[in-house]
């Protein structure tokens, strides 16, 4: 019988394996090699981080027409704080819709043009209440974004010690509540790794533990603007780590994504609105570049359809990175990055 090598397998297999493999992987859109080793890797536990759009209103109306499924979702808290309350939504409806995870962030990015002074407008009571009301698979902590507030004169080591502060209430209550396993712990930092790291240790120090929680949140990292900052601090906080805890990193770049992807488990984005908005701009993800080409296109479309588009062109870049850094992957997860 015929056999065909497959260059990326390094091995001979009877044609007529081959003929159907390269079928199946035809109507998902991907190579033959690409879709074996991707479940040669599921079956060894070995998994590609976890994309979580981000966006509210119109983006999740342009997601829920768009006939993907499933699609995780990240909404962020301080969007739905009104007059002093948190008020229902349709876009919880529409997320939970979607068919993937919901990740209720607690509002850190509303200090950019929505909430005043040096904290949270609200308690952790009312914000874990909301959690709960609205069906949140994970609820980050209430953290201080340092990358916004330091520069407005808090100071690092108070944005640290009080985001600390703030999650060991969340926690203990989240506990009294009975929905502890939901919560994800949030670290901070603004320009070194030590930063984080001591919000760990702290951390520690009111026995939350890498051991007790096996999902941590990363913050302050989405305004960075050196990849390899990026890098050297997600690779010390991955080494403080025990191999079986995940990170998620809140807003990560895709120019940061690149070189971290393989450190991290999960990330969430809201870029793609941002283009369509504020640029009128179409961004397609090009494997061969490894990065995004940009094409002026406001006067030709409206904005909810280069939502779209750049929407179906992040899931795009998705896929590509995870077939890319599979073996990355797989190093970090039996302890070597």
């Amino acid at each position: 019988m015929e056999k065909r090598d497959w260059k990326t397998l390094s091995v001979g297999v009877p044609y007529n394996v081959y003929e159907r493999v390269t079928e199946i992987a035809g109507s998902l859109g991907v190579t033959p090699s690409t879709l074996v080793r991707e479940l040669l890797l599921k079956e060894l536990g070995v998994f590609c981080p976890r994309l979580f759009l981000a966006g509210n209103g119109a983006a999740l109306e342009v997601a829920d027409k768009s006939d993907v499924r499933p699609l995780n979702w990240l909404l962020s808290a301080g969007t739905y704080y009104q007059g002093g309350v948190f008020r229902d939504s349709e876009d919880f409806k529409l997320a939970r819709g979607l068919g993937g995870l919901l990740f209720l962030d607690s509002g850190a990015q509303q200090f950019y043009a929505g909430f005043n002074g040096f904290d949270y407008p609200y308690t952790e009571k009312d914000y874990l209440e909301f959690a709960v009301r609205v069906s949140a698979d994970f609820i980050a902590t209430l953290d201080l974004p340092l990358d916004i507030l330091h520069p407005r004169g808090l100071p690092i080591s108070d944005g640290v010690r009080r985001t600390v502060e703030h999650g060991v209430e969340l926690i203990a209550l989240a506990e009294d509540m009975g929905i502890l396993g939901e919560v994800v712990p949030v670290l901070q930092g603004f320009d070194d790794p030590s930063q984080w790291l001591e919000s760990l240790d702290l951390y520690k120090s009111h026995g939350v533990t890498p051991g007790r929680f096996k999902y941590w949140g990363v913050g302050s990292i989405c305004m960075m603007r050196s990849p390899q900052k990026v890098y050297t601090i997600l690779s010390e906080i991955r080494r403080a780590m025990p191999v079986d805890v995940k990170i998620h990193v809140f807003g990560i770049s895709m120019n940061s994504l690149k070189v971290s992807y393989h450190l991290i488990d999960s990330y969430d984005t809201s870029v793609w609105v941002y283009w369509a908005k504020m640029d009128g701009d179409v961004y397609v993800w090009s494997p061969r570049r490894n990065s995004f080409m940009r094409f002026k296109s406001r006067r030709r479309y409206d904005t909810r359809d280069l939502m779209e588009v750049n929407m179906l062109q992040i899931l795009t870049m998705h896929r590509d990175l995870c077939t890319k850094n599979l073996g990355s992957i797989a190093k970090r997860k039996n302890g070597n990055f």
